[in-house]
């Protein structure tokens, strides 16, 4: 008999969350699991197109509280779903509060991070996952941090056009930045957020300019700091040396054309961004919080402290300087992903969730 599974999420916009569950509804068997996606909020770039998901979405028509509950409600009574999966805090609550009037198992999947920070609405989110019949998290640090010791860990699945590599690295490098192979090329794939620390890696960059080092950054992504960062640039003098791209779809090319990845943030649980970059191949270059020594080793990369300029100035000169010995960890990396985390292992995962849920009903 088939299960139906209705996913809530806030919007399909494009970040972490949102573009784990395109994956998962994308490749659902339908068949067995009638899906469909409950959305909130619009936005201008979303997974809808990208993964073909028109089909498989419906979206709230109100935002007032107590109106958009009603509208949930009805939804949830007309589709009748065996699993409500919850992505985010303000979805969970709202189903939280229907809950008691259906039949449906609730799972919240809202821990995103591996870290709880001291603020309210982070004490809030660990309230509502107490509460929560069960709970999915992306890390093991996720749950730890909201002192949970039950919960599924479920892992994000990497696309296979991430993992094999370009048929001419150079021209494509040439075709999208015009960089030589000759120069270092750094990546980040991170909005411009405040809790994506940008600055600590302008510091260290400055620092590696004035030493010599022939290098440029790019970064993909956008987002409301992105001029404080690009004043940090020009404060920095290193206009010539960074390149905003913006958000793009092609991911997968600028990382396969970069050398090395470099990702502070100030938390994470299991960050689809390394995780792409660990596809494509790089030595990774990221920030020791969260669920990120879940997935980045001594073989696959290096971790630095959160906001330590100088930690992160000897592990990019260590790299510039050893430029074999990354290349040897990128070919882990890529190894990595295909053992571990591909589609294929995130959805047989998925499905065992779903299974041990109405097991133990």
């Amino acid at each position: 008999m088939p299960t139906t599974v209705i996913h809530i999420i806030s919007s399909l916009s494009r970040g972490g969350r949102e573009r784990q569950i395109a994956t998962i509804v994308a490749n659902t068997d339908f068949e067995k699991y009638p899906t469909r996606i409950i959305y909130f909020n619009s936005s201008k770039d979303s997974y809808i197109d990208e993964y073909d998901l028109h089909n498989h979405v419906v979206k709230l028509k109100t935002k007032h509280f107590i109106l958009r509950l009603r509208e949930l409600n009805s939804l949830l009574r007309e589709y009748k779903p065996d699993i409500v999966y919850t992505w985010g805090n303000p979805e969970s609550l709202y189903v939280l509060i229907i809950k008691p009037f259906h039949k449906f198992i609730f799972l919240n999947g809202s821990i995103r991070h591996g870290i709880r920070s001291r603020v309210l609405s982070h004490y809030f989110r660990t309230a509502v996952l107490h509460l929560s019949q069960h709970v999915v998290a992306n890390s093991y640090a996720g749950l730890k941090a909201n002192k949970l010791k039950r919960g599924f860990v479920l892992y994000n699945g990497i696309d296979d056009k991430f993992l094999d590599p370009l048929t001419d690295r150079t021209a494509k490098r040439l075709e999208l930045v015009n960089i030589s192979n000759e120069k270092l090329l750094f990546v980040s794939v991170a909005n411009f957020v405040p809790y994506k620390d940008y600055i600590t890696v302008l510091i260290a960059l400055k620092n590696l300019k004035s030493h010599g080092v022939d290098f440029h950054y790019l970064i993909l992504g956008d987002g409301p700091s992105r001029k404080t960062i690009e004043n940090y640039i020009i404060d920095f003098g290193l206009e010539e040396n960074v390149s905003i791209i913006g958000i793009v779809e092609n991911v997968h090319e600028y990382l396969k054309i970069s050398d090395i990845f470099i990702h502070s943030s100030k938390g994470e649980g299991c960050s689809n961004a390394i995780l792409e970059a660990t596809a494509a191949g790089l030595p990774i270059v990221a920030t020791n919080t969260g669920g990120t020594p879940e997935i980045v080793s001594s073989e696959s990369g290096f971790l630095f402290q959160y906001g330590n300029s100088n930690e992160l100035i000897d592990v990019l000169t260590y790299c510039s300087q050893n430029l074999h010995k990354c290349a040897n960890m990128g070919r882990y990396s890529n190894n990595k992903i295909r053992k571990e985390f591909t589609i294929k292992q995130m959805i047989e995962n998925y499905y065992k969730c779903i299974l041990t849920v109405q097991k133990n009903r």
